[in-house]
Protein backbone atom coordinates (compact mmCIF):
# COMPACT_ATOMS: atom_id res chain seq x y z
CA UNK A 1 0.00 0.00 0.00
CA UNK A 2 1.00 3.52 -0.76
CA UNK A 3 -0.26 6.97 0.95
CA UNK A 4 1.56 9.90 1.53
CA UNK A 5 -0.68 13.22 3.28
CA UNK A 6 -1.82 16.26 2.04
CA UNK A 7 -2.46 19.48 3.99
CA UNK A 8 -4.78 22.18 2.97
CA UNK A 9 -7.23 24.96 3.95
CA UNK A 10 -10.78 24.11 2.93
CA UNK A 11 -12.98 21.64 4.47
CA UNK A 12 -15.90 21.82 1.80
CA UNK A 13 -13.33 21.88 -1.35
CA UNK A 14 -11.93 18.43 -0.04
CA UNK A 15 -14.81 16.96 0.73
CA UNK A 16 -16.31 17.94 -2.63
CA UNK A 17 -13.62 16.68 -4.37
CA UNK A 18 -13.91 13.28 -2.36
CA UNK A 19 -17.71 13.19 -3.66
CA UNK A 20 -17.78 14.48 -6.43
CA UNK A 21 -17.26 12.92 -9.84
CA UNK A 22 -13.25 13.06 -10.06
CA UNK A 23 -11.69 14.70 -12.96
CA UNK A 24 -12.69 12.03 -15.09
CA UNK A 25 -15.91 10.45 -13.37
CA UNK A 26 -13.72 7.85 -12.40
CA UNK A 27 -15.10 8.29 -8.96
CA UNK A 28 -17.89 5.95 -8.70
CA UNK A 29 -19.84 5.05 -5.31
CA UNK A 30 -18.52 7.76 -2.79
CA UNK A 31 -19.31 6.77 0.66
CA UNK A 32 -17.53 6.71 4.02
CA UNK A 33 -16.34 3.48 5.45
CA UNK A 34 -15.13 4.94 8.80
CA UNK A 35 -15.21 8.15 10.68
CA UNK A 36 -14.75 9.59 14.01
CA UNK A 37 -17.64 8.64 15.86
CA UNK A 38 -18.73 5.98 13.31
CA UNK A 39 -22.18 8.06 13.29
CA UNK A 40 -20.68 10.94 10.65
CA UNK A 41 -23.15 12.18 7.81
CA UNK A 42 -22.57 10.43 4.56
CA UNK A 43 -23.09 12.39 1.19
CA UNK A 44 -22.82 9.00 -0.90
CA UNK A 45 -25.95 7.48 1.95
CA UNK A 46 -27.54 9.87 3.46
CA UNK A 47 -30.75 10.27 1.68
CA UNK A 48 -31.73 14.22 0.75
CA UNK A 49 -29.71 17.09 -0.69
CA UNK A 50 -25.83 16.17 -0.83
CA UNK A 51 -24.73 19.90 -1.04
CA UNK A 52 -26.56 19.94 2.56
CA UNK A 53 -25.74 17.15 3.47
CA UNK A 54 -21.57 17.99 2.75
CA UNK A 55 -22.08 21.40 4.70
CA UNK A 56 -23.39 19.61 7.52
CA UNK A 57 -20.39 17.30 7.56
CA UNK A 58 -18.02 19.72 6.88
CA UNK A 59 -19.88 21.35 10.20
CA UNK A 60 -19.36 18.64 12.08
CA UNK A 61 -15.29 18.06 10.95
CA UNK A 62 -14.64 21.42 11.50
CA UNK A 63 -16.30 22.19 14.98
CA UNK A 64 -13.12 22.12 17.01
CA UNK A 65 -11.47 24.37 14.35
CA UNK A 66 -13.89 26.70 15.06
CA UNK A 67 -13.95 26.87 18.62
CA UNK A 68 -9.93 26.66 18.81
CA UNK A 69 -10.96 30.30 18.16
CA UNK A 70 -7.70 31.16 16.41
CA UNK A 71 -6.80 30.80 12.48
CA UNK A 72 -4.98 27.25 12.26
CA UNK A 73 -3.08 27.14 8.83
CA UNK A 74 -3.95 24.28 6.49
CA UNK A 75 -6.24 22.60 9.20
CA UNK A 76 -6.99 20.01 6.78
CA UNK A 77 -4.96 16.60 6.17
CA UNK A 78 -5.73 14.84 3.68
CA UNK A 79 -3.91 11.19 2.91
CA UNK A 80 -4.80 8.78 0.23
CA UNK A 81 -4.31 5.24 0.78
CA UNK A 82 -4.07 3.13 -2.38
CA UNK A 83 -3.39 -0.96 -2.46
CA UNK A 84 -1.33 -2.50 -5.24
CA UNK A 85 -3.33 -3.01 -8.44
CA UNK A 86 -2.40 -6.74 -8.45
CA UNK A 87 -3.94 -7.21 -4.56
CA UNK A 88 -7.39 -8.22 -3.68
CA UNK A 89 -10.26 -6.12 -3.81
CA UNK A 90 -10.84 -4.84 -0.15
CA UNK A 91 -14.20 -4.73 1.88
CA UNK A 92 -15.86 -1.68 3.14
CA UNK A 93 -15.37 -3.02 6.87
CA UNK A 94 -11.45 -4.24 5.48
CA UNK A 95 -10.90 -0.76 4.49
CA UNK A 96 -12.62 0.78 7.93
CA UNK A 97 -9.75 -0.97 9.91
CA UNK A 98 -7.00 -0.15 8.19
CA UNK A 99 -8.07 3.80 8.28
CA UNK A 100 -8.33 3.76 11.83
CA UNK A 101 -5.26 2.10 11.97
CA UNK A 102 -4.00 5.01 9.72
CA UNK A 103 -5.35 7.61 11.82
CA UNK A 104 -4.37 6.44 15.32
CA UNK A 105 -0.52 5.94 13.74
CA UNK A 106 -0.61 9.19 12.29
CA UNK A 107 -1.36 10.19 15.55
CA UNK A 108 -5.10 11.97 14.29
CA UNK A 109 -6.71 9.97 16.44
CA UNK A 110 -4.45 8.13 18.60
CA UNK A 111 -6.17 4.47 19.99
CA UNK A 112 -8.15 5.04 23.23
CA UNK A 113 -7.41 8.76 23.15
CA UNK A 114 -11.32 10.75 23.58
CA UNK A 115 -9.83 13.95 22.56
CA UNK A 116 -8.46 12.63 18.93
CA UNK A 117 -9.28 14.85 15.77
CA UNK A 118 -12.17 14.31 13.37
CA UNK A 119 -12.18 12.39 10.37
CA UNK A 120 -13.64 10.22 7.72
CA UNK A 121 -12.64 7.73 5.33
CA UNK A 122 -14.18 8.09 2.25
CA UNK A 123 -13.84 5.07 -0.34
CA UNK A 124 -15.04 6.18 -4.19
CA UNK A 125 -12.47 3.24 -6.15
CA UNK A 126 -11.95 -0.76 -5.28
CA UNK A 127 -8.47 0.27 -4.68
CA UNK A 128 -8.54 2.98 -2.34
CA UNK A 129 -9.57 5.26 0.46
CA UNK A 130 -8.90 8.97 1.11
CA UNK A 131 -8.84 9.73 4.75
CA UNK A 132 -9.62 13.40 5.56
CA UNK A 133 -9.19 14.88 8.67
CA UNK A 134 -8.66 18.44 10.99
CA UNK A 135 -5.54 18.84 13.14
CA UNK A 136 -7.35 20.58 15.65
CA UNK A 137 -8.59 18.01 19.00
CA UNK A 138 -11.46 17.75 20.84
CA UNK A 139 -9.23 19.30 24.16
CA UNK A 140 -7.95 22.40 21.36
CA UNK A 141 -4.80 21.46 20.91
CA UNK A 142 -3.59 20.53 17.61
CA UNK A 143 -2.37 16.99 16.67
CA UNK A 144 1.40 16.17 16.85
CA UNK A 145 1.72 14.85 12.98
CA UNK A 146 5.53 15.58 13.06
CA UNK A 147 6.99 11.79 11.55
CA UNK A 148 3.70 10.83 10.81
CA UNK A 149 4.49 9.10 7.57
CA UNK A 150 7.02 7.09 8.75
CA UNK A 151 4.59 5.56 11.75
CA UNK A 152 2.39 5.03 8.71
CA UNK A 153 4.65 3.67 6.15
CA UNK A 154 5.48 1.55 9.27
CA UNK A 155 1.63 0.94 10.10
CA UNK A 156 1.16 -0.06 6.22
CA UNK A 157 3.67 -2.76 6.16
CA UNK A 158 1.78 -4.76 9.03
CA UNK A 159 -1.12 -4.20 7.35
CA UNK A 160 0.14 -5.94 4.19
CA UNK A 161 1.37 -9.07 6.17
CA UNK A 162 -1.69 -9.36 7.92
CA UNK A 163 -3.65 -8.27 5.16
CA UNK A 164 -1.53 -10.53 2.82
CA UNK A 165 -1.21 -7.96 0.03
CA UNK A 166 1.48 -7.07 -1.62
CA UNK A 167 4.21 -6.15 0.23
CA UNK A 168 5.54 -2.37 -1.23
CA UNK A 169 8.13 -1.71 2.01
CA UNK A 170 10.81 -1.42 -0.20
CA UNK A 171 9.29 1.44 -2.42
CA UNK A 172 8.95 3.45 1.16
CA UNK A 173 12.44 3.70 2.18
CA UNK A 174 14.06 6.55 1.66
CA UNK A 175 16.61 5.24 -1.06
CA UNK A 176 13.95 4.00 -3.06
CA UNK A 177 12.09 7.37 -2.97
CA UNK A 178 15.49 9.63 -4.01
CA UNK A 179 16.32 7.12 -7.25
CA UNK A 180 12.91 7.89 -8.28
CA UNK A 181 13.35 10.82 -11.24
CA UNK A 182 11.75 13.69 -10.38
CA UNK A 183 8.90 15.84 -12.19
CA UNK A 184 9.44 19.10 -14.09
CA UNK A 185 7.57 21.65 -11.74
CA UNK A 186 5.24 24.49 -13.05
CA UNK A 187 7.72 27.31 -13.81
CA UNK A 188 10.22 24.44 -15.50
CA UNK A 189 7.20 22.73 -17.56
CA UNK A 190 6.36 26.61 -18.67
CA UNK A 191 9.89 27.52 -20.01
CA UNK A 192 10.21 23.92 -22.13
CA UNK A 193 6.90 24.85 -23.77
CA UNK A 194 8.07 28.53 -24.63
CA UNK A 195 11.45 27.18 -25.97
CA UNK A 196 10.09 24.48 -27.72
Amino acid sequence: MISKPLRGSKTLGALKYLFGPGKANEHTDAHIVASWDGFAPDPGRDPGDPDAILVQLRDALDLHVVRYGKPVTKHVYHRPVRADPTDRILSDEEWGTIARRIVAAAAIAPDGDPNGCRWIAVRHADDHIHILATVVRADLTQARLRGDQYRVEDELTEIEREYKLKDLSDTRTREYRDAIPKRAKGKELHKAQRLG
